[in-house]
């Protein structure tokens, strides 16, 4: 008997909307992920918060120092104080004098910064630097005026003003001698024939604070 024929059997019909609508789904996820994104769709994306492992908070609390920090202090460089002027007179008078009154401690300190401004006959005036004010009292003016009496052999009326000595006192006079000892000795140093074939032959350098004048090793 002949095979009987195979019913035919109608496939369903696809509305055209929706086959379109599965089409475009299809391409889009075929699209790679580089191409450029709708502005609305980007904007979006922008309001995201980033993932976490990508994503600081700053904390405002904690760099609210920042604020508040005070600024750095400004260094002031003072200048250095002029020199005095050089003794001359009453003051050259007691340069000379000071070193033969066999003083000591506090009170060499305190005549080494007078300087002498007048000499009445038995009344003398001293102007002593205010930065030496902390040591002078009444037990080192006597000590002074005691000295003075028995160096000059005579009974003198000592007065000490605070007030910075206009010339050279005996301890600034003794910081210059020693300056312009150091100065020399560090000239004489640089001059030495052996020192000058160091230099050039090995670069050799003279350490800062290594040079010292004869006279301050004695």
């Amino acid at each position: 008997e002949p095979e009987p024929e195979p019913l035919a059997v109608e496939a369903p019909s696809i509305p055209p909307a929706v086959e379109v609508e599965a089409v475009v789904e299809t391409v889009l996820e075929a699209l790679p992920a580089a191409l450029p994104v709708a502005p609305d769709e980007q904007d979006e994306q922008d309001d995201e918060p980033p993932p976490a492992d990508d994503y600081y908070e700053v904390d405002m609390d904690t760099l609210a120092y920042l604020d508040a920090a005070p600024e750095p202090d400004v260094v002031v460089v003072e200048e250095p104080l002029p020199a005095a002027k050089p003794a001359t007179g009453l003051a050259a008078e007691w340069l000379e004098l000071f070193p033969r009154l066999g003083l000591g401690g506090l009170t060499a300190s305190i005549g080494a910064n007078c300087t002498l401004v007048a000499a009445d006959g038995d009344h003398w005036h001293l102007h002593l630097d205010p930065g030496q004010s902390a040591l002078f009292n009444a037990t080192q003016q006597r000590r002074l005026n005691d000295a003075l009496n028995q160096h000059l052999g005579r009974t003198l009326k000592l007065e000490v003003t605070l007030q910075k000595p206009e010339q050279e006192t005996p301890a600034q006079a003794a910081a210059r001698r020693r300056a312009e000892r150091q100065r020399a000795a560090e000239a004489s140093i640089d001059a030495d024939p052996l020192v000058r074939q160091l230099r050039e032959q090995f670069a050799a350098v003279v350490r800062d604070g290594t040079i010292e004048p004869l006279e301050a090793k004695a």
